[in-house]
């Protein structure tokens, strides 16, 4: 595959997104969220996702310039609505302002609602590593999952992203779908012409199945055992029905319903260290804590224990080096989004 330099993807994204209808400083976070996926190795919601986007945009889905406001405030909460924006931009604005009243009372809670698809809750969680804070992300989604025991897709899948500093070490971020398998990997596969493993999906007529075009032709995610549909289902009650946005069958399948508002809900923390210890020194005991746990007597078939985010943020140092690697599928959508928008098509840096 080609590699791409992130600052020539980034730039590309954000000139679709403002020929699209985008203020800059929206296109600039879309974009930024984009490719922050694709740096950090979630090629599913990378610039996979942008001709997706944009058709959203076009066709009345998502909304190229809102007016999102503040509907309640409290000191350390507050209950944003989106105005149908894209997700990234009121993810951003939300935990903004999460973190500002973290800032002023040690903890800010900051929930949104008529909001588009978000793409990686990791990427607005880590907002608050730059003000030594913590970051939480949650939100729901369209039906795409099956409850533990369906065989049909009732709910999200209702990802969640935590992000946490340390020092020495990379910070510790989780970033997970409560499904085996995010709906995004299956779709990619799908683009990309592979088979999926057994496990991942159910097919319509609720079968095992390891075709990845089955999930879009009606299809269910399977849910992370019990315990990932247990999340699932207080993802869907936080960030959906405590904003009062739409939860489960009320919000359409946002890649296949480009003309539909989605209308779904976010919850945004920020916890501020300060509040209750100096940063400094919990960065100290965090780096202490990983390098207990990666210091465990691994067994036979691992060769090393990695915390959540850490691969991650080696495949992000390396790729912000070396560029990121696109398939040519991929880099022709980008070509054909290039055509249509009268924009340069991206370069690579090298091919292998």
């Amino acid at each position: 595959m080609n590699r791409y330099p992130a600052d020539v993807l980034r730039d590309f994204a954000a000139g679709v997104f403002t020929a699209a209808g985008l203020s800059a400083e929206d296109a600039a976070i879309s974009a930024d969220c984009l490719v922050a996926a694709d740096l950090r190795g979630t090629h599913s919601h990378g610039v996979i996702r942008l001709p997706f986007l944009v058709r959203r945009l076009a066709q009345g889905g998502a909304n190229p310039a809102p007016q999102i406001r503040v509907l309640r405030d409290a000191p350390a909460t507050a209950l944003l609505d989106g105005d149908g924006g894209l997700g990234a931009v009121t993810a951003h604005r939300a935990m903004t302002l999460a973190m500002e009243k973290a800032a002023r009372s040690g903890v800010g809670l900051v929930l949104a609602r008529n909001s588009d698809f978000i793409g990686t809750c990791a990427y607005s969680a880590m907002l608050a590593l730059e003000k030594d804070m913590i970051g939480l992300t949650w939100t729901n989604g369209a039906p795409g999952m099956a409850p533990w025991g369906g065989r049909r897709n009732a709910i999200g899948n209702n990802p969640l992203g935590i992000a946490v500093p340390a020092g020495r070490c990379p910070p510790v971020v989780l970033d997970m779908a409560m499904s085996v398998s995010a709906g995004g990997k299956v779709r990619l596969a799908a683009k990309r012409g592979e088979q999926i493993p057994s496990g991942w999906i159910l097919d319509q007529e609720g079968h095992d199945t390891q075709d990845p075009g089955a999930l879009e032709a009606g299809g269910s995610l399977l849910p992370l055992g019990h315990k990932g549909f247990g999340l699932a289902v207080i993802g869907e009650i936080l960030a959906g029905v405590l904003g009062d946005a739409s939860i489960l069958g009320e919000i359409p399948p946002w890649f296949s319903a480009p003309e539909r508002r989605v209308g779904s809900g976010h919850l945004h923390l920020a916890i501020d260290i300060a509040a209750f210890r100096s940063p400094d020194g919990f960065r100290q005991r965090v780096d202490q804590m990983a390098e207990t746990l990666k210091g465990t007597p691994r067994r036979e078939e691992a060769q090393e224990i990695l915390l959540p985010g850490e691969r991650a943020a080696r495949l992000e140092a390396a790729r912000t080096l070396s560029g990121i690697p696109i398939p040519p599928e991929i880099a022709l959508d980008l070509r054909h989004l290039a055509e249509a928008y009268g924009l340069p098509t991206p370069e690579p840096r090298s091919a292998g």
